[in-house]
């Protein structure tokens, strides 16, 4: 009797090595039988799911065992392929669907794959109804049909374009030089559309997906190569996008690389000082580098901070009622964009700064200065308690005493990967770097694989 992998989601869905599981065949038609077990339950009129992925080679096949167990249980399946994330989630809120389902890895190289499922309304599943898809996955065993039925409608995306054409009613960048990374993934032909609609000049970089070239040099983990390209081309802003589109790490005219601590610390001073940043909050997470908590202490605006993650982010803000949150990978969430994390909507709200006369991004993010970090990921064995490991707590209380006040130290494991990850933050650049590797070292002997 074949074994079945239990179903397991993570902090973003499911994700893995493509063909391995849980982002195999057998387990992707429970999956979708599952969800469409779910969607029937609420009654009604036949049951709807779109569909988007970022353009790697395994998409179509995933679509189809998706499809397969989700026409198992009459659910009716919609697909726009290459897209972002926010978008796809955009439409599934926007538009007659009863969930939608992004089939990306986000950031991870091509080999892998994943799955994020929407809920109507366009918000990722409750943490109540993902455990309820685990259970059901592990129960359903749907039959295969051989040619599951699935609708293309490319045009959908259009729905998209003119929502943020909404939203920026009187946003003109004529006379504005915009490089665009899309990291070869789902903003490859969302992002240069959408922006040249607003009269922006756009200068495509990694916009060519051929289903193996996603994030590979490129990207908002590589925004170096769009670093260079400003310097030589004469950018007013480039823009650095992952996989799937929902987040954006920038660079401004200087060249200089702009992450989301940046952006947090712009446009949360900003609300601020107009009066729209409600109870002078701003959402960060344990990853938020130290400059953003001075920059914005001195104005008088607190930081609620969360564990790593969106979703988390999410929360927080939901229960402050708050305006502006986001983590310093990229993801930032708007109150006016629903809370959900789009880069290209970030990268036309800096925009929007920039046109109609407004000062260089160089001078408006010059309010935050960032304390020297080191960021190192020590792949793991095994994630025991980290404090129960005798060594690294010994050395992480070594480490914390000397940074005192100044300085900050973050431990954590991966919430997707095999990984633990080690931050250092203090004001001198040699002591960051010294003090991380030191403690990356004892992380690696203890329980490095």
């Amino acid at each position: 009797m074949t074994t079945i992998e239990p179903v397991r989601f993570g902090t973003d869905g499911l994700r893995g090595r493509a063909g391995a599981a849980p982002m195999d065949p057998e387990t992707l038609r429970r999956v979708g039988a599952a969800l469409g077990v779910l969607l029937q339950r609420s009654g009604g009129e036949q049951k709807r799911v779109l569909v988007g992925d970022d353009g790697r080679d395994s998409a179509p096949w995933i679509l189809d065992a998706l499809a397969q167990g989700l026409v198992a249980a009459e659910v009716a399946i919609t697909d726009v392929a290459l897209c972002t994330t926010p978008a796809l989630a955009f439409l599934t809120r926007t538009q007659p669907f009863d969930a939608g389902i992004m089939i990306s890895a986000s950031h991870n190289p091509a080999a892998d794959n994943g799955v994020k499922i929407f809920a109507g309304d366009g918000r990722k599943l409750s943490d109540e109804d993902e455990r309820e898809l685990e259970r059901l996955a592990a129960e359903l065993r749907p039959a295969t049909p051989k040619t599951p039925r699935v609708k293309s409608n490319r045009d959908l995306l259009r729905r998209y374009d003119e929502g943020l054409a909404q939203k920026f009613p009187d946003l003109d960048l004529t006379g504005l030089r915009v490089g665009v990374d899309a990291a070869n993934g789902g903003g490859s032909e969302l992002a240069p559309r959408i922006l040249r609609a607003f009269g922006a000049e756009v200068i495509e970089l990694a916009c060519e997906p051929d289903g193996f070239n996603i994030n590979e040099g490129v990207g908002a983990l590589h925004p170096e190569r769009m670093a260079a390209a400003v310097g030589e081309q004469g950018f007013d802003l480039g823009v650095c996008l992952d996989g799937d589109g929902d987040r954006g790490i920038f660079v401004d005219e200087q060249g200089t690389v702009r992450d989301g601590d940046d952006v947090l610390c712009l446009f949360g001073l900003g609300l601020h000082r107009s009066g729209r940043l409600p109870g002078d909050v701003v959402v960060a997470t344990v990853m938020s580098n130290l400059g953003l908590h001075k920059a914005l202490g001195a104005a008088g605006v607190g930081a609620e901070i969360t564990p790593v993650g969106d979703r988390n982010v999410w929360l927080a803000m939901q229960r402050l009622g708050a305006a502006l949150g986001g983590e310093q990978s990229g993801h930032v969430l708007f109150l006016d964009n629903e809370l959900v994390g789009d880069g290209l909507y970030t990268a036309l709200r800096l925009l929007e700064l920039r046109s109609a006369g407004g000062a260089a991004l160089s001078r408006q993010f010059a309010e935050f200065h960032r304390f020297p970090q080191r960021l190192v990921n020590v792949p793991v064995a095994h994630k025991p308690a980290l404090e129960d490991v005798p060594a690294i707590a010994a050395k992480v209380r070594e480490i914390e005493a000397a940074l005192g006040d100044d300085g900050r130290l973050l431990l954590r494991y991966s919430g997707t990967e095999p990984k633990c990850r080690v931050m250092i933050e203090a004001a001198d650049e040699a002591v960051t770097v010294r003090l991380c590797d030191e403690l990356a070292a004892v992380v690696a002997a203890e329980i490095g694989t």
